[in-house]
């Protein structure tokens, strides 16, 4: 099992207009938390916002979620020597 905060394959975040969301809501979020005065909410936020823009626009990772976790288990069929 893989320990991931969050899970940038998941289904739900493969439409990109939703990746985009989120990462504006946290980006928001880190300027409310610097208007207000909050420093250590503001650098949190901040660096949350940077691990979500990298993780959803620069890794370069696919789009398709993982594969289900009995499916990677499954032997590979040996291939026919005829």
């Amino acid at each position: 099992m893989r320990m991931v905060l969050i899970d940038f394959r998941h289904p739900f975040f493969r439409p990109i207009l939703r990746r985009i969301i989120v990462f504006a809501l946290v980006v928001i979020w880190a300027g409310v938390e610097f208007f207000n005065g909050s420093v250590g909410w503001t650098v949190f936020f901040v660096a949350l916002a940077v691990y979500i823009g990298w993780g959803f626009f620069l890794s370069g990772q696919p789009d398709e979620p993982l594969a289900d976790a009995g499916e990677a288990d499954k032997p590979t069929p040996p291939a026919d020597s005829a």
